[in-house]
């Protein structure tokens, strides 16, 4: 039966993805009955591939009803994700990864959070029910990340690093943002929180991906994670700020270090 919130969902693709079929087939059975409005953004990065991508996409539209942006100048998650954002009609949107990462089946329980009256619905890896299969490196920064941003701050939430979230459109409205990489999804929860908006989470499972490559890097993205600890601290301070302040900054210097000698092994 179809949730009261009408939906969009943002996919970004990096010229070609080869598991998005994939998503828009468990897209299309798990949330048949909302009739989600699909958009796809592009960022083409060759003018030789556009032939390609455009047969893809109307294959995709054909099929899965997916509605496409086609970017040939821009790059980045985060403004991918605007750009998506600004082509949407739903009152409610959710990011997903084009590679089968993110936990299609949590979302008819984001959504009745939503319904509830939560503004933003983390799918959350790091409570009980949640997981990561194939856990590795990244995740293990990022479930440290998350801990240090909790305990500096009031963001109530324990994976702020996973794009897979819903958000009223509201908060996308109301909530500016600047990233243009994968942080955004930090930056949007952060100052969501700032800004009084309800926070929940609800489990979901994280799949590394199986086919094709991340495009994430750790060392690149470093200083953009670590703007939003000190945002967080700042903007949604802890009632705990003080007690949590030294152990969080040591262990934040720790993690620089591990991701430092990670990333040069790399």
């Amino acid at each position: 039966m179809p949730l009261e919130s009408t939906l969009s969902l943002i996919i970004p693709v990096l010229n070609q993805e080869p598991r998005l079929e994939d998503v828009l087939r468990e897209i299309q059975a798990v949330l048949a009955a909302n009739q989600p409005d699909i958009v796809l953004v592009y960022d083409v990065t060759r003018p030789d591939l556009l032939d390609a991508v455009r047969d893809e996409q109307r294959e995709m539209e054909e099929r899965y009803g997916a509605r496409s942006v086609t970017r040939t100048d821009q790059r980045g998650f985060g403004s991918a994700l605007r750009a998506g954002f600004e082509a949407s009609r739903g009152d409610v949107v959710i990011p997903i990864m084009g590679d089968c990462s993110d936990d299609i089946a949590a979302i008819p329980r984001m959504l009745s959070a939503i319904d509830r009256g939560a503004d933003v619905v983390a799918g959350a890896r790091y409570i009980a029910g949640g997981a990561i299969i194939g856990d590795d490196a990244k995740q293990q920064i990022s479930r440290y990340y998350s801990k240090i941003i909790k305990a500096l701050s009031s963001v109530s939430c324990d994976d702020v690093s996973n794009s897979f979230r819903a958000y009223r459109r509201v908060v996308w409205e109301n909530v500016s943002n600047v990233s243009n990489s994968f942080d955004i999804s930090v930056e949007m929860t952060v100052k969501a929180a700032a800004r009084g908006y309800r926070i929940e989470q609800v489990p979901a499972v994280w799949t590394n991906r199986a086919a094709g490559q991340s495009h994430f890097s750790i060392m690149k993205e470093l200083p953009n994670y670590g703007r939003w600890v000190l945002y967080a601290a700042r903007h949604a301070p802890s009632r705990f700020l003080l007690v949590a302040l030294p152990v969080s900054l040591v262990s934040l210097v720790m993690l620089t270090g591990w991701m430092f000698g990670l990333g040069r092994r790399r």
